[in-house]
């Protein structure tokens, strides 16, 4: 199996579990909570810790049922009163060539399934670890009229013949915007490795 690893700085990104017991990810949700107030300096809220733990806990079913996701990655550094920003990385066996064509189709939103007003910004995006890739910005206006905004890295991989897709969306563009060097450096810092 191929697992995705990271060379970022532990202290801002936590892997997140997607599979196990709820035991141990009631256990994650505790550490992850304590590791929150020691990057903020400050003993989180009751309800800071309530509405963290029910975001986590949506955000680990969403994606473990509905986006069948590989693995995900949380970055610490979110004002413990706003949402945790999650990325999730999801394999795909390339049954077909390697292309920019291909590549584009990985990282770009169906067209068919655009919302109104949707815009779309791609530009090349180099990875140390896979090459040439892309970054795909993505804004929308959600249900409740929020600003949404998404950001998806996209590689052929065809030393490990995979196309690899990492992926976050957060309904805050401003505190998205804002952390965009962290989170392109943190895509710049996974890769594949093989495990048993």
């Amino acid at each position: 199996m191929m697992i995705v690893e990271t060379d970022a700085d532990p202290a801002l990104w936590f892997h997140m579990p997607l599979h196990g017991s709820r035991s141990e990810f009631a256990q994650w949700l505790d550490l992850q909570l304590d590791a929150s107030a020691l990057l903020h300096r400050r003993k989180l809220t009751w309800r800071e810790k309530r509405q963290m733990k029910k975001f986590l806990e949506g955000s680990a079913a969403m994606l473990r049922d509905r986006v069948e996701a590989d693995q995900a990655f949380l970055f610490g550094p979110m004002p413990p009163q706003a949402a945790p920003l999650v990325f999730f990385v999801k394999q795909f066996v390339c049954d077909e060539e390697h292309s920019p064509l291909h590549l584009s189709m990985l990282a770009e939103p169906d067209p068919s399934t655009a919302a109104a007003g949707q815009r779309v910004e791609t530009a090349p995006f180099a990875s140390p670890h896979f090459g040439e890739g892309l970054r795909c910005l993505r804004s929308w206006t959600g249900a409740d009229e929020n600003l949404m905004l998404s950001v998806t890295y996209a590689w052929n991989d065809p030393t490990h013949d995979i196309d690899l897709v990492l992926k976050g969306h957060y309904d805050d563009p401003a505190l998205l915007e804002a952390s965009f060097d962290a989170i392109d450096d943190f895509a710049r810092s996974i890769r594949i490795t093989t495990k048993a």
